[in-house]
Order: structure tokens, then sequence, then C-alpha cells
């Protein structure tokens, strides 16, 4: 994890395109609601907060302690998100990762459909049972929990800021428009409309261009 102590001073990102690119660096800042990342005008400079936070690259997450405006804690659960270095990171659920520090994802990919994912632990209970030796029978069982890492991925509407699960049916729905590449992923058996899907988004997105407010 690397620490960032938010008192200094960060460098807006800039751009000379006002279209929605899968890449497009937004302006560094803390963004209270959905209608100021849509002007890509942050509610909060980094330069008008003191704030706390651990970013991992690999894990594309950052994890925030406290953010604060005039040495007044802001309500994390009330930021939809904050940018690092040009990246979004949208703000997680409470209680969606176990973590203490409220969790932001990174967008991934901007466009008309946009895409995050986050890695997140979950408890399977698998049935274990205990055999008498002579006869070969079970005699005891019980259900043992067990840990294990999974990765959840979401969309995001562009226009609307609603998120789903980026699932093959919801991506059928939300690319109903593009009447020939939803044709083209619907007749697609379902291990290769799985597979296929983030490939199908990216293409969706490239067709279908949107422009910051």
């Amino acid at each position: 994890m690397c620490l960032f102590f938010l008192s200094i001073g960060v460098v807006f990102a800039q751009s000379d395109s006002l279209i929605l690119t899968k890449n497009f660096k937004f302006a560094d800042g803390v963004y209270v609601n959905y209608a100021d990342f849509q002007k890509n005008k942050p509610t909060y400079s980094w330069q008008e907060v003191n704030a706390s936070l651990a970013t991992s690259e690999e894990g594309f997450v950052a994890q925030v302690e406290y953010i604060r405006y005039n040495q007044q804690p802001l309500n994390l659960q009330e930021i939809w998100g904050i940018c690092l270095g040009g990246i979004p990171y949208i703000r997680l659920p409470e209680g969606e990762v176990t973590d203490a520090a409220t969790v932001f994802a990174g967008l991934r990919v901007r466009g008309k459909i946009c895409y995050f994912r986050y890695k997140d632990e979950e408890t399977e209970f698998y049935e274990v049972k205990a055999y008498n030796p002579l006869n070969g029978r079970p005699y005891r069982q019980a259900k043992v929990p067990v840990e294990k890492t999974v990765e959840r991925e979401f969309m995001l509407d562009w226009e609307t800021g609603e998120v789903a699960a980026f699932s093959v049916e919801n991506l059928l729905d939300w690319i109903a428009e593009d009447r020939q590449l939803w044709e083209s992923f619907r007749e697609l058996s379902p291990r290769e409309a799985a597979d296929r899907k983030f490939r199908v988004l990216l293409i969706y997105d490239d067709r279908n261009l949107v422009y910051l407010k």
C-alpha cells in the first residue's frame, strides 16, 4: 500500500478533449455528488482539504481514513467519489468490503458505460465428515467456514449514475440501443458471452461517444 498525506497540493489533471474516452483524466479532488463528477468539477480540491488515505495500484482501490474541510471531518458516506492522478474512484457501499476504512474503487474504464471491480472476502461453508475406521461409516459431520477471495465487477451508466453488476444479462440491457452489437453479443454461447463481455463493453463505448457536461 502507498500512503498519501494530502496536506500538500496535488496537481489537477487536464485534458484537451471533452469526449469521455476510456482513459480520460479527471480533475483531482473530492466529488460530493455525481453531478459534480459529470461536470469534471470537484466539490473540493485536495488543496482545500486535509486527508489521510492509502491506495493500492495493484488492487485499483483507495482506502480513506478521513477527509477534513476547515478542520471539520466530511461524512465519507455522503461523498460520491474522489479523484487521484486523474483516476476517479467511486465509493463502495458501507460494509461492502470488510475493512475499517471507507473504500473507493477506481473506474478502470470511462465512457458511456464505465467499469470498475474490486476484491472482497467471502465465507463459504463446506461439510466435513468424520468416519469410523472400523466400518468406514460417518459418525460425525459439521460445516466448516472457509474464507475465499472473490472479484466483484460493476458498471456505471454515465448518463444516470446507475450502478449494476457487470453481467451478460445487464450488459445486454445497457447496449440494446446499439442493435448490431446487441445482436452479435446475444448470439454468443453463454461461455463465449462471459469471456467477451469486457471487450463488448469497450466496443460499445468506442461506438457510442459521450461528452462531459
